[in-house]
C-alpha cells in the first residue's frame, strides 16, 4: 500500500497511480509515479520547471513505459 499523503492521484486503465514530484541528489525536479500495488515505480524527467504538472503529464510518462 502507498502512502498518499501529499500525493496526487491518477486512474489510468483501471488502475490508480499516485505521484509527487522530488529533487534528485543533483537539485532537478524529477516526477515520481508509483502504482497503488508498489509493481511500478517510474521516475521521469520534468522538463519544464515553472509549469505545473498536469494528469495528461502523467498519462504520457505512462503511455512512454508502456504501463
Amino acid at each position: 500500500m502507498v502512502r498518499k499523503k501529499n500525493k496526487r492521484s491518477l486512474e489510468y486503465q483501471g488502475k490508480w497511480y499516485f505521484w509527487y514530484v522530488k529533487k534528485n541528489s543533483s537539485g532537478i525536479p524529477r516526477i515520481h509515479i508509483v502504482s497503488e500495488d508498489k509493481k511500478v515505480c517510474l521516475e521521469c524527467p520534468r522538463f519544464a520547471t515553472e509549469l505545473p504538472v498536469t494528469p495528461k503529464e502523467i498519462k504520457k510518462c505512462l503511455e512512454k513505459q508502456k504501463v
